[in-house]
């Protein structure tokens, strides 16, 4: 069965892109924790890190690294937090290995974390999705794509 990521992966479902190579794709998070949350997503459709091969775990990384820097310039992000929910166990909403690079900024702790609580504890109330509208995904992801460019 296709997950979602799948779906997004193969362009039937749209996404706001910030970086597609040969391993991976990353785009922004419909429902973001904090403005300009991005996901990395390996091609290889796997649920958990222990199934992806080594190399391409070692390059989603460097990639979510790379990523967070561009947030740093593009948007101004003052930190990052990466995340990885490893299992259905672990709060993982969708069965395909992903990270979650989530900027921080100044004065952001408690509606970020709150938001950030609710999306790694498994909750018997669903939290409220706050879907952004695709042009300002798209602009926040062009952002952090040029960034990425000069990182």
């Amino acid at each position: 069965m296709l997950t979602i990521f799948d779906r997004i992966i193969s362009g039937d479902l749209p996404a706001s892109f910030v970086h597609q190579d040969s391993h991976c794709v990353s785009f922004m998070d419909i429902n973001p924790i904090s403005s300009g949350h991005v996901l990395v997503v390996p091609r290889l459709s796997v649920a958990t890190l222990d199934a992806l091969p080594p190399e391409i775990c070692a390059h989603l990384w460097r990639t979510a690294q790379r990523i967070g820097a561009a947030q740093r310039i593009g948007l101004g992000s003052a930190a990052q937090h990466l995340l990885i929910n490893d299992g259905k166990a672990a709060s993982q909403s969708v069965p395909h290995v992903h990270i979650h690079v989530v900027p921080r900024y100044r004065g952001d702790t408690l509606r970020t974390l709150g938001r950030m609580l609710w999306h790694v504890t498994t909750l018997t109330l669903p939290r409220p999705e706050r879907i952004i509208p695709r042009q300002r995904l798209d602009a926040q992801a062009a952002a952090i794509a040029t960034a990425l460019q000069g990182t």
